[in-house]
């Protein structure tokens, strides 16, 4: 598992705190993509650099959280997520139905 360290929350959009958290993103955008709320509270599209930021903020993957920010890879990972974002009717049959694990305080 990766994040072995619990150092993410997983929350829907209709949960209270998302709504709390993402205060600042206007009602519409939230709904475009997944987003990265970082320890400080900036707020990250998962199209437009939140895979690069998510591997910098897991201790397991901070590594090539940085390899991926020295390379300037944000952008095609950012594509990679509206590939799958397209296709994310076919795609959700691999992942498993029920809650998603909750951690968030």
């Amino acid at each position: 598992m990766l994040d072995r360290g619990q150092e993410l929350a997983l929350l829907r959009l209709a949960d209270a705190e998302a709504h709390s958290l993402l205060a600042s993103v206007p009602e519409p955008a939230r709904d475009e993509c997944w987003w990265l709320v970082l320890r400080d509270g900036t707020s990250i599209p998962g199209d437009a650099g939140g895979a690069v930021a998510l591997f910098s903020e897991v201790t397991l993957t901070r590594p090539l959280g940085r390899l991926l920010r020295a390379l300037r890879a944000a952008s095609v990972l950012d594509a990679v997520d509206k590939v799958v974002a397209r296709h994310r009717r076919r795609l959700g049959r691999f992942v498993p139905e029920g809650p998603a694990p909750r951690r968030y305080p």
